[in-house]
């Protein structure tokens, strides 16, 4: 068992103390997150501002498959590389010779 002692310190000492155990129990964590590294996911707002278009037009384009999307507790998603990767062979499709 570990022998505590306990202080007078302010607030702000003890919530830099609990910042930096907290810190050092998920770093680790973090660290083996990093080894399976996943694209992160985008909300639609970062698509529509990407893409200069509407949620009406994302919307559409997700109803007619034009792009992949994910679904997070009810919410969308979508991976750049995905959408990217989507808009550009719709692209070559559109104006194969």
């Amino acid at each position: 068992m570990q022998n505590i002692s306990i202080e007078n310190i302010n607030i702000e000492e003890l919530k830099s103390l609990i910042k930096e155990c907290v810190r050092e129990e998920i770093n680790p964590l973090f660290k083996k997150g990093q080894e399976n590294y996943q694209e992160e996911l985008i909300s639609i707002d970062e698509v529509t501002g990407i893409f200069k278009v509407s949620k009406v037009t994302i919307h559409k384009w997700k109803r007619k498959g034009l792009i992949p999307f994910h679904k997070v507790n009810r919410k969308l998603y979508f991976k750049k590389s995905e959408l990217l990767k989507a808009i550009e062979q719709d692209t070559r499709n559109r104006y194969r010779l």
